[in-house]
């Protein structure tokens, strides 16, 4: 092949697709305008006479979608079928809930032991099963008082404090920390899963074989991505503790674990927006519903029974598939063909007349 072939092979090689994994650029204007609106959102619904229970409910929705992403990290993405992260959310609930009570702490200053040591409990952990988070609910039940709580909990733990601001204004601070955990977490995740180790993530999820055979240390991937998650699932553990005043053994009923679960399933289960999604949909629903009593649960399983039928990859794969087919960009033009040394006549290699002729 000639020089002048070569180069226009070389030419017409399409660029990298700057939106997949892992040369994705990071979103700025949706980071922007996210910060923005969650920053202006509470000082709309403070003028409304439902606005402390709205935002209240956002506040609830942001925790549950943390642990929600940071659950999915492990399920979804990496393939690894975990059952212990409602005992990660009460490893942080309590670090902090001990270091208050007990030890006469600050909230702000405890807090940030908890995704810590929720980390160390999943790194000592091999594999994270439903066994770590029974015998995390033994331990809490069963263990030292000034952990227990006589069996009950610690149900009388010192709430965040800003100053003086009671009220309205202190609901607004607290959906303030609680964005913040919620815009950090979820751009972390989003970052891990479009980067080399989301890469390596999915190739294992997808093919264990084929990862390890192109060099994928996937003890120590499947490590830092357990270590993402429990960070940020003590984190979320450690602030409802100062929210809700106290952490009881209720945190590890088994309903908390399918509500979790059902909200990855519900949203896409292995997609970054969908357990944002299905933690929206779940807690909607909860509250919708809580005006029918006893019957809720029942039509709450009808509901989700339905999405399950109907939409068996979740809800965000449909959404997505329906803005691209009426709303999305026209898909761009095929590129054409690559001309190679076969497709290229030998006389339009060179011009110079060979030797001999």
């Amino acid at each position: 092949m000639s020089a002048e072939v070569a180069t226009a092979v070389a030419q017409a090689r399409p660029a990298a697709d700057q939106v997949a994994a892992p040369w994705q650029k990071v979103p700025l204007r949706v980071i922007g305008g996210t910060a923005v609106a969650g920053i202006l959102l509470p000082l709309v619904l403070s003028r409304i006479s439902i606005g402390d229970y709205l935002i209240t409910l956002l506040i609830l929705f942001f925790m549950q979608a943390v642990v929600a992403q940071s659950w999915n990290l492990i399920m979804g993405y990496g393939g690894i079928y975990s059952f212990a992260q409602v005992a990660l959310f009460a490893v942080g609930g309590w670090t902090s809930a001990v270091l208050v009570h007990s030890l006469g702490w600050n909230p702000f200053v405890a807090i940030l032991f908890s995704p810590v040591v929720a980390l160390l409990a999943a790194i000592c952990v091999v594999l994270l099963t439903i066994a770590f988070h029974e015998l995390a609910h033994v331990f809490t039940v069963t263990g030292p008082r000034f952990i227990s709580g006589g069996g009950y909990g610690l149900v009388s733990v010192q709430t965040f404090q800003f100053g003086d601001a009671i009220g309205q204004q202190r609901t607004i601070y607290l959906y303030y920390v609680a964005l913040v955990i919620f815009i950090i977490a979820t751009f972390v995740i989003w970052r891990v899963i479009h980067s080399p180790l989301g890469v390596a993530v999915t190739a294992l999820r997808d093919s264990e074989t084929y990862g390890v055979s192109r060099g994928i240390n996937q003890f120590r991937v499947r490590l830092i991505l357990f270590a993402i998650s429990a960070f940020f699932t003590g984190l979320a553990g450690g602030y409802m503790t100062h929210y809700n005043g106290g952490i009881s053994t209720s945190v590890f009923d088994f309903s908390r674990l399918i509500d979790l679960l059902a909200m990855i399933v519900i949203g896409g289960w292995g997609t970054f927006a969908g357990p944002i999604l299905g933690a929206g949909i779940l807690i909607g629903l909860d509250q919708y519903l809580v005006a029918i009593g006893d019957y809720r649960a029942l039509f709450e399983g009808l509901i989700l029974a339905g999405i399950a039928v109907f939409a068996p990859q979740g809800m965000w794969p449909v959404i997505r598939k329906t803005y691209d087919k009426y709303l999305g960009p026209e898909p761009p033009a095929p590129a054409p063909p690559i001309e190679t040394a076969e497709s290229v006549s030998p006389l339009a290699v060179s011009d110079e007349p060979r030797g001999g002729d």
